[in-house]
């Protein structure tokens, strides 16, 4: 359950302030420093009673937009791909009003659509980048320390990355051509026969094979 209790504190310049501790567990979780006692003690009362409500009501509100999000994760991460920071601007520009509990895996696709008219692996490394933004807000959330409601589930896990074609069509060139006949004339027989043939027809391998 979470509590509170305010310290008084001298500064050095004479002035005084009360600083208001949330507690949880007899841990300290959060703290807010006021000029006046009064308003230390309404803003520790208001968030027992906040956490309270939402404690009996099984629900954990978020008050997190995507924008504090991104820049919390670009300060830790450590990554020095330059191609990252351009592409968390790009989610930022798009979902920065957004709060986190918002983002959902129809919003990502949505987002993202814009990407589908380019290469898969376009499409995917932008729903990389923003499932580790997410990520890291699911680590955030585990963290007893932050009294601050993150996400406890990334939306993204539950987004089908698109499947990529690695495969690579091979044509000859027109100085290779005379080179191939030219070696398959040196084997002779059948061989050149097949090649001649794949050549001027376009038939495939089985297809030849079959021919009597």
């Amino acid at each position: 359950m979470l509590n509170f209790h305010i310290i008084k504190v001298n500064l050095k310049n004479g002035e005084t302030r009360y600083r208001t501790i949330l507690t949880k567990s007899g841990k300290g979780v959060k703290t807010k420093t006021f000029r006046r006692k009064q308003d230390a003690r309404t803003w520790g009362n208001r968030a027992v009673l906040d956490s309270q409500e939402y404690e009996a009501k099984g629900i954990k509100p978020c008050t997190i937009k995507f924008s504090r999000l991104a820049d919390e994760y670009m300060q830790w991460w450590t990554g020095k791909d330059d191609d990252r920071v351009r592409l968390v601007l790009w989610l930022e520009n798009r979902l920065g009003k957004t709060l986190l509990s918002d983002i959902t895996p129809e919003i990502i696709r949505d987002t993202l659509k814009v990407k589908k008219s380019q290469a898969p692996a376009t499409y995917n490394k932008h729903l990389a980048v923003l499932s580790a933004i997410l990520d890291y807000a699911t680590l955030q959330q585990e963290d007893d320390s932050i009294l601050d409601q993150y996400i406890d589930e990334n939306p993204c896990k539950r987004v089908r990355s698109l499947k990529v074609d690695n495969k690579i069509v091979r044509y000859l060139s027109d100085e290779e051509k005379p080179r191939l006949l030219e070696a398959a004339k040196n084997i002779g027989g059948k061989f050149y026969l097949k090649v001649l043939m794949a050549l001027t027809t376009g038939m495939r391998k089985g297809e030849l094979d079959r021919l009597r």
